[in-house]
């Protein structure tokens, strides 16, 4: 094989695998919200183990540019999630403010009460 095929191959087979790793890399805001919701529960003294915010139908995402207190947030999220702590799992209904970019980052996260 000729040094030109050689490198024909090297790209057709480098090109998807790069633009795979990008799409992996490229930071998934409602991933953040869990992080950060895990996070900031163990600093509160929270026993919140794991959440995992649904993806589908229950997710309302409200964009907007403002400033809440010191704060900018470019996205609220609010859906339900599967929520696992102390108490065992269970669904409920949260809502995530996020900064969107440059900063990339969850800063506030809430489980909403819910009617017993």
């Amino acid at each position: 094989m000729n040094p030109i095929s050689c490198a024909a191959v090297l790209m057709l087979v480098a090109v998807p695998h790069l633009a795979l790793a990008q799409a992996r890399s490229a930071s998934d805001p409602l991933d953040d919200c869990e992080r950060f919701a895990v996070t900031e529960s163990k600093k509160d003294g929270g026993s919140l183990k794991t959440i995992r915010i649904e993806r589908g139908d229950s997710l309302i995402e409200n964009r907007f540019d403002k400033k809440i207190g010191g704060q900018h947030v470019a996205t609220e999220y609010i859906a339900f999630a599967a929520v696992e702590d102390a108490g065992g799992m269970r669904r409920a209904r949260v809502v995530c403010l996020h900064a969107g970019t440059p900063a990339n980052r969850a800063v506030y996260f809430v489980e909403m009460p819910t009617e017993r």
